[in-house]
């Protein structure tokens, strides 16, 4: 029958359009580029590394003030006590760690366990071990104490990493 066919026709027609307007177009739209990668994360390692030996340095050494030179301007450190927050307190709290400690530190080593790195900020966790003897006692055998570490970094418009966040553990 004609009409019966004309009208499964016009039923095939309007279905095949519903379905050509449901599925539209399937060209996908390419995903926006990736911002540009400041730095690649190895050569961030590196830089963290280095400034990791540094710290560990100055720290044998008792230098607070080049200690205090690697925290950023707002930086806290996270102490038993609280929260440390800017340089000079940062700088104050290592002058009267240095005045009352009674280790003489050997040497340190700071092993990075992770490293998360975001455009210009970074996130770290590891281990600080440092080799102590008592205060003035050259005869005593050297020991070995750890702590864990996280710290938190940022990169400073001269492009050196500094110290935004950190908080060590025994």
């Amino acid at each position: 029958n004609w009409s019966e066919s004309a009208l499964t026709l016009r039923h095939l027609w309007l279905g095949t359009a519903l379905l050509s307007l449901a599925c539209g177009d399937r060209t996908e739209t390419p995903a926006p580029p990736a911002p540009p990668a400041i730095q690649a994360p190895a050569s961030v390692m590196a830089e963290i590394v280095g400034r990791n030996v540094m710290w560990g340095d100055l720290f044998a050494r008792g230098d607070a003030e080049g200690l205090a030179q690697l925290y950023a301007a707002n930086a806290v450190l996270m102490t038993p006590q609280g929260d440390l927050v800017g340089t000079d307190a940062i700088r104050d709290h290592f002058i009267l760690l240095f005045a009352t400690r009674t280790d003489t530190i050997l040497g340190t080593n700071t092993a990075t366990e992770a490293l998360d790195v975001a455009g210009n900020s970074a996130y770290e966790t590891g281990t600080l071990a440092r080799t102590v003897r008592p205060l003035g006692d050259t005869t005593a055998p050297p020991r070995e104490t750890r702590l864990r570490y996280s710290t938190w970094w940022e990169r400073a418009p001269d492009g050196q990493w500094l110290i935004r966040r950190s908080l060590r553990a025994p």
